[in-house]
């Protein structure tokens, strides 16, 4: 068995040697402009600097991610195709009938890169001011407690059901085609409240156009440091945060992945780097393999829980 290994060894520690010699390929399975292009974008350029290779941004949105994800998995494993991992892959098997991938056996972990924490936010015209305030004007007016999201199976939609199983509030779920019609909807009482990133709603709360109530981390925010968390107001252990992670082909070099693990963790302690992260309102979050795919592997499994006690059947 040792010589049988020996070969295929060499072959990977041959081709780490002289990695990379062509770009690298980073497919974001999300639309052009948002947290997640934006984010690996900056990350390959700081990748590119370190290494002296050009790391391109390849957007393949579409279909919750699955059109960008098929083609990720199915890239060769040689350490040239990254592929950006986030929220909505690890919703998308519990809320559609086929995927082309397995979050366990289709990838290679490579690291953590961002987190970005959500608010909880209520029209400025609703008389509540905590969520223990919403939760009680929810039961006192049946069917009068509305959230909004980007549609039924996404990120917004399982928040507001999360939220409604931690703490028993008599809320509404209506869904729009995008989370962006959500939140003038919340502005003028159409819809009393919704969740939205820290980054689309901070300027929205400082205006005064949107309440907050309450933030999505197990940790209160930088930016709102008097509003408690999730936790803090009564939805105890409750967290539902973006997060930002890379994986490869399963089948890459490890060679390659803990180099690609070393290089970004070098990448998200630069100053530059960061300070462009917080413009995003997003806090870098390097992880070791093994521990990307331990938190990627749990997100997937709470979203499928609650998916199952919503009763929500899935879907093409």
């Amino acid at each position: 068995m040792l010589v049988a290994a020996g070969p295929a060894a060499a072959g990977a520690a041959l081709a780490a040697d002289g990695w990379p010699a062509k770009p690298v390929r980073i497919i974001a399975p999300y639309g052009a402009g948002g947290s997640y292009d934006v984010i690996a974008r900056m990350l390959a350029q700081k990748l590119g600097e370190q290494v002296g290779q050009s790391f391109l941004v390849d957007a393949r949105p579409g279909a919750a991610g699955r059109i960008g994800m098929e083609v990720g998995v199915k890239a060769p494993p040689d350490g040239y195709t990254m592929i950006v991992i986030g929220n909505t892959q690890t919703i998308a098997p519990a809320v559609h009938k086929s995927v082309p991938y397995d979050l366990a056996t289709s990838l290679d972990y490579v690291s953590m890169v961002a987190t970005l924490m959500n608010t909880f936010v209520v029209s400025p015209g609703l008389p509540v001011n905590t969520l223990a305030e919403l939760v009680a004007y929810s039961k006192a007016k049946p069917g009068m407690a509305r959230y909004g999201s980007g549609g039924t199976g996404s990120i917004t939609h399982l928040a507001g059901e999360m939220l409604r199983v931690a703490t028993g509030g008599d809320f509404t779920h209506v869904p729009y085609k995008a989370g962006a019609l959500a939140i003038p909807a919340i502005m003028t009482n159409d819809i009393q409240f919704g969740m939205l990133n820290l980054l689309n709603a901070q300027p929205h709360i400082q205006s005064g156009k949107l309440r907050v109530i309450a933030v999505s981390g197990l940790k209160r925010s930088t930016q709102f440091p008097n509003v408690p968390t999730l936790d803090e107001a009564g939805a105890k252990g409750l967290e539902i945060v973006e997060f930002h992670a890379l994986a490869m082909p399963r089948g890459t070099p490890a060679a390659i992945v803990s180099r690609l693990n070393a290089e970004i963790g070098r990448a998200l302690v630069t100053p530059d780097l960061r300070q462009q992260f917080a413009q995003q309102a997003a806090e870098p979050a390097p992880a070791s393999p093994a521990e990307t795919r331990r938190y990627v592997l749990n997100e997937q499994a709470k979203f499928a829980k609650v998916v199952k006690q919503i009763g929500l059947d899935p879907t093409d």
